[in-house]
């Protein structure tokens, strides 16, 4: 998603939760509304499955009681996707469809469900202020990323809008527009809006779902057990209708080069790197995979590893990778790491004095979004440093393909 350095080029995390501020929560009170809108549509979906708080305080769609594994969560047929006219995933044909339908107000089919949305106060790095002081200084927030990810992209999104679905024109981008994008941004998969499957949280390492595609729609179905108060998760490793074996698939770059220059031969195998853009999967606080082959994350998206079958298959994956190459990642991590103003005990302490000063402005009654768009940026950089801290580890601790007689 974000371009990085040489060697170092992104970190695909495993996972993506959405925080929740308040018990006090108006998408949980307007659910039911939006499950009467969902079912008189077409749509289906378990009496258990509901918006809430799970055990951490985390807001998600969460499993109010037992749900045994097949068990079908959710149906959403063709008709209540809000996509494009000619039925393809065109993303400035996307979003002028939703433009067109919230100018609808209530005669637009999808009014409850964009009711239901809170694209607007999630303050994604795109809202941010990259220019706000009338002398061109950089705001706060881009300035506490100290050049990490998503540091350089925050406004990509909205230049990309403007440049290409607006055509470079003069006039502002109208708030109907700004909304849209923020939908599209925001919940929108490559087949388009999708009510009930795009409400579910991200995360690869704890995934407990998998899709069943017809025609005429698709099923959300428990990939495992599911427990009471437990998070039903979707995962980035799969998009829209395709399951992630089919997205890799066309991610994969069929460069023998590149894999050779990495890894090391094993019984005759011919590794491919899962594409260009992923040199780390990270799956804990502790345990990542430098340059993760297709192989290794095929399972993401389509089925569930425990965090010991993990491990394993880390562990195999590292015997192939030479050792050459984990060096100059772990050589790459820790100078960036060293070339950053702050360490990553020093953010630990200046995010709890920001979140601090925050909470206090917020009982106050005031709004200050500025402050909250830095304490974010703050939490950016802080992960980024710990994986990147991650990477170094575990090019130390782990054994490598031995290429020194090759060097």
């Amino acid at each position: 998603m974000m371009l990085m350095r040489p060697l170092l080029l992104s970190l695909a995390a495993v996972g993506t939760t959405t925080t929740a501020t308040s018990e006090s929560d108006d998408l949980i009170s307007k659910f039911p509304s939006l499950v009467a809108w969902f079912r008189s549509h077409g749509g289906v979906i378990d009496d258990r499955v509901k918006i809430g708080y799970d055990d951490k305080g985390i807001r998600g769609t969460i499993a109010t009681d037992f749900i045994p594994a097949d068990t079908v969560l959710m149906y959403a047929p063709s008709s209540i996707m809000l996509n494009s006219d000619d039925g393809g995933y065109d993303q400035c044909n996307q979003i002028a469809k939703i433009v067109e339908e919230l100018n609808k107000g209530e005669a637009s089919k999808w009014h409850e469900y964009f009711s239901f949305d809170d694209s607007l106060g999630s303050r994604i790095p795109s809202q941010w202020d990259d220019q706000a002081h009338p002398e061109g200084r950089t705001g706060r927030a881009m300035m506490e990323l100290q050049g990490l990810p998503p540091s350089g992209e925050t406004h990509r999104h909205i230049n990309w809008f403007k440049a290409y679905c607006l055509e470079g024109r003069e006039e502002e981008v109208s708030e109907v527009e700004w909304r849209a994008l923020l939908i599209a941004m925001t919940r929108s998969s490559d087949r388009g809006l999708i009510p009930m499957y795009d409400l579910m949280n991200h995360h690869n390492g704890l995934i407990n779902t998998r899709l069943a595609v017809d025609d005429a729609g698709f099923s959300v179905i428990a990939l495992t057990d599911i427990a009471a108060n437990e998070q039903i998760y979707n995962t980035y490793a799969r998009s829209g209708w395709e399951s992630s074996v089919d997205n890799l698939e066309r991610l994969a770059r069929e460069d023998e080069r590149h894999a050779h220059r990495r890894y090391g031969s094993a019984e005759g195998r011919v590794f491919e790197p899962n594409s260009n853009h992923y040199e780390v999967l990270v799956l804990s606080p502790t345990l990542a995979a430098l340059s993760p082959t297709k192989d290794l994350v095929a399972p993401l998206g389509n089925w569930k590893h425990s965090m010991e079958e993990w491990e394993q298959l880390i562990s195999n994956h590292h015997t192939t990778l030479k050792a050459s190459h984990a060096n100059v990642m772990r050589e790459s991590a820790l100078a960036l790491l060293a070339s950053l103003p702050t360490t990553i005990e020093e953010d630990e302490k200046i995010l709890k004095f920001e979140k601090s000063g925050l909470e206090r402005v917020t009982r106050a009654g005031r709004n200050h979004t500025s402050k909250a768009d830095s304490v974010q940026a703050i939490e950016y950089r802080l992960a980024f440093k710990k994986a990147l801290k991650l990477v170094a580890d575990v090019a130390e601790r782990e054994r490598f393909y031995d290429d020194s007689e090759e060097l």
